[in-house]
């Protein structure tokens, strides 16, 4: 069994001034794990996700360094084919600006909790090839999938790293200006640091999630079940 990516709908961008920021809609299957990706300018904000009428789980924010920006990661459980628009709410400290995307993910060993292994963030005040290292090697079962915003305005800045697929690429606009990729790959990665393929040298912040796929165990009779542990 190996995890599945597929996109929930195409990535999204806008630049207003606002406290409430919208991605694309789109309709995961029951059962789905959605993972949503929303970079959001100028704020520092909490943050919190509706849409679909799921439970969104924030599991992290960070501040990217990119216009001042967060980088929030939320996942929820998906339980019917319902149209699902993202909502990204950052009252209390508006924001100039959006990138959002969202994921269905399938053959994770957590549903209402996802099975994340490890995640890791970094950021930079501008060098090329964005990079994340992880704190162990990437074992080669595993998905794994990514996002990295950047200062430019571009939407073919990005190379995904080597063997991924790009989910998406979009500038976000002039004012601020911003761009950035999300990627992911479905099993056959086993690098420590992952490496988008960029030459812009604007500030800059990635982030990778480590998702295990069920590992199998013998019981009484030869059977097989699952383990869903994490490991």
């Amino acid at each position: 069994m190996a995890v599945s990516f597929t996109q929930l709908a195409a990535i999204n961008a806008l630049t207003t001034n606002t406290n409430t920021y919208a991605g694309t809609a789109g309709t995961p299957a029951a059962g789905d794990l959605l993972i949503c990706f929303a970079y959001i300018s100028a704020t520092v904000a909490a943050g919190s996700m509706t849409g679909g009428g799921w439970t969104w789980t924030k599991l992290t924010s960070f501040a990217t360094g990119v216009q001042t920006g967060t980088l929030y990661v939320f996942w929820a459980y998906a339980s019917a084919a319902t149209s699902t628009t993202p909502l990204m709410d950052v009252t209390g400290d508006n924001g100039t600006g959006s990138i959002i995307q969202c994921f269905r993910i399938t053959g994770s060993e957590g549903v209402q909790v996802p099975s994340i292994r490890q995640f890791k963030t970094n950021t930079n005040a501008g060098s090329a090839n964005p990079s994340v290292t992880m704190d162990a090697a990437i074992k080669t079962e595993n998905g794994v999938i990514g996002m990295s915003v950047n200062a430019t305005n571009s939407s073919t800045q990005y190379t995904a790293p080597t063997s991924w697929t790009e989910g998406g690429e979009i500038g976000m606009g002039t004012t601020p200006a911003a761009g950035g990729e999300t990627a992911f790959r479905a099993s056959g990665e086993t690098n420590t640091t992952i490496t988008w393929t960029n030459a812009n040298t604007t500030a800059w912040a990635a982030i990778v999630l480590e998702i295990n796929v069920p590992q199998f165990r013998s019981v009484s009779g030869g059977a097989a079940i699952s383990s869903p542990m994490f490991y």
